[in-house]
């Protein structure tokens, strides 16, 4: 009879890498905060993922029905995830797991980058903690219009100027997120913040 271990480890190998029953068992499995964390952004991305796959029938969904979406397909996966929770005001996305961990996503359909800089500074000032294990959060812009990627790295720059203290990893220029940190006015800790775009521009010519 195989062990346990030997039972997981052949559980893990038969799955792909980021599907959700991976990231579920992953989860399961995660012992620190660094590993819970880098798994509920994997799982965002899959959403995200499967978001742009039906982009053409997103096209009149707002940021409520997306996020709600998201929420459920974290549920979905195991995360004990939440939308409209009261921490500091209505939190669009709460993921919360065991010591203490706390993950909040602020999400905002793509308007106006005043928009867009709201939504941080409601993350950021509003809804955050910033102690240990709750040091995390992500910024999730739903974009309609073409080029998802110009449209982030304008409000990449517009947060910079914005916000002198928000200091973005030089090293990602490309791609469709952005990471920052900065100091926490709560606990002047580092606060670290995923900026991700999700493109669902959809016009075709035929």
């Amino acid at each position: 009879m195989p062990d346990l271990k030997d039972s997981i480890a052949f559980i893990k190998a038969s799955l792909s890498h980021s599907t959700p029953a991976q990231i579920m068992l992953d989860m399961i499995m995660a012992t620190a905060h660094e590993q819970r964390l880098t798994l509920v952004e994997r799982a965002v991305d899959w959403v995200a993922q499967e978001f742009v796959k039906t982009s053409h029938v997103r096209q009149a969904m707002g940021e409520d029905t997306l996020t709600v979406e998201i929420v459920t397909s974290l549920k979905a996966m195991g995360f004990q995830a939440a939308h409209d929770t009261q921490y500091g005001g209505h939190c669009d996305i709460v993921v919360e797991a065991r010591d203490d961990f706390l993950w909040i996503a602020e999400a905002k359909k793509h308007k106006d980058y005043d928009w867009l800089l709201a939504g941080f500074e409601q993350l950021d000032r509003r809804y955050s903690t910033g102690i240990a294990g709750q040091d995390a959060g992500e910024m999730i812009i739903y974009c309609f219009g073409a080029r998802a990627d110009l449209v982030l790295s304008e409000y990449q720059s517009r947060l910079s100027v914005a916000r002198k203290d928000v200091r973005f990893d030089g090293a990602i220029t490309q791609g469709l997120f952005r990471r920052s940190v900065h100091t926490h006015v709560n606990t002047g800790r580092d606060f670290q913040v995923r900026h991700l775009i999700v493109p669902l521009y959809f016009n075709p010519t035929r």
